[in-house]
């Protein structure tokens, strides 16, 4: 071997060295890389499963109505259809006299939110039922679901990229986010405890009835809101649930049963 060639051997090395370095550096960042986010990436889901469901008597309808609520969450993401539709009678479900009160307001201050509250049924379309969802900037309350401030899950949807966008940022919101309930002017405070962000478009409906678990009645008093996402496709759904709070006390009023 030449001295030259034995001169150039450690050079070699070095260069070797050099590259394994480079290459273990980068694939140290892959984490990092893998964290970097865009606009449609979901952020973390948090809090809760879907609740188990209360065990409830389905009241039988009224003479002439035959047309069941819907099982499937809403979908926030296009107008209700232009075909014809067989609108649902407010009096339908025939349960007995509550105490409580609909919402008539929504204020989330994390979100800069101040909307009003809808009552809102559903339709058929071919048959098929279907929730309403405001055609406006309104937040829509499920006839079915809890009055405030009874035991039960009290459920809106909302649109997030049409009709006034109400729910655009619902997805934002983190635990603690406070949320304001209005009934006519009286206030019922809640504090964010769950986020998920659910596949649903083009899903088994197997999946999509797990999914609306979330809107099924609890135990306990929430208020669960509910919107498409992400904003150019809505392929998923965005649940969001809250429980009540006290302001006096620090925490919440009501523990999952």
């Amino acid at each position: 071997m030449s001295d030259q060639t034995r001169q150039s051997k450690p050079s070699w090395l070095f260069i070797i060295a050099g590259a394994i370095l480079m290459l273990a550096g980068a694939i140290s960042l892959l984490p990092a890389a893998a964290n970097i986010v865009g606009p449609d990436a979901a952020p973390g889901d948090f809090g809760e499963e879907a609740p188990p469901v209360r065990p409830t008597v389905t009241p039988l309808p009224r003479p002439g109505q035959v047309i069941p609520a819907p099982l499937l969450l809403p979908d926030s993401s296009a107008q209700n259809s232009a075909e014809p539709a067989t609108p649902s009678d407010a009096g339908s479900t025939l349960r007995p006299a509550r105490t409580g009160a609909a919402p008539t307001r929504i204020v989330i201050p994390a979100i800069n939110l101040d909307a009003p509250v809808e009552v809102t049924g559903w339709h058929t379309v071919n048959g098929v039922s279907q929730w309403d969802v405001p055609d406006h900037f309104a937040a829509g309350w499920l006839k079915t679901s809890a009055l405030l401030g009874q035991p039960g899950n009290t459920v809106l949807t909302g649109h997030h990229n049409i009709a006034g966008e109400v729910f655009r940022y619902l997805v934002k919101l983190k635990p603690g986010d406070e949320i304001e309930m209005y009934a006519n002017g009286q206030l019922f405070l809640y504090k964010v405890t769950t986020r998920r962000i659910l596949a649903e478009r083009d899903q088994p409906e197997a999946v999509r009835l797990e999914n609306a678990k979330w809107m099924e009645p609890t135990q306990d008093e929430r208020v669960t809101l509910i919107t498409c996402w992400p904003y150019t496709s809505n392929t998923h759904r965005v649940i969001i649930v809250a429980k009540p709070f006290d302001p006096e006390h620090g925490n919440a009023r009501g523990q999952i049963q």
